[in-house]
């Protein structure tokens, strides 16, 4: 049986979620809908942390449970941290009513 590094939560998502620290130039097997996929790790990456599984152009959605969590506002390689130093949070928006 093999034990996944990080998993994808939906097929539509471009950032996979570390289930343990993944240190720089490790190869890491992500999991989820439709198989499996391997990267490499560009930096470490904290546990619970969103990894890219692609890279991708500041601008970018960052898509998370098939949904957007935010908008890159750097670009971002394969295996890199996405964070809040690359990541504007949809959270973290103003909704005025």
């Amino acid at each position: 049986m093999t034990i996944d590094d990080a998993l994808l939560l939906d097929e539509l998502d471009n950032v996979a979620t570390a289930l343990r620290r993944i240190e720089r130039g490790e190869s890491v097997s992500i999991g989820g809908p439709g198989g499996s996929l391997n990267i490499v790790a560009s930096e470490m990456i904290p546990t619970f942390h969103k990894i890219a599984i692609r890279s991708l152009p500041a601008g970018s959605d960052v898509l998370k449970y098939g949904d957007s969590v935010g908008v890159l506002i750097a670009d971002v390689e394969a295996g890199a941290l996405v964070h809040i130093h690359n990541l504007r949070s949809n959270r973290a928006v103003s909704r005025e009513p």
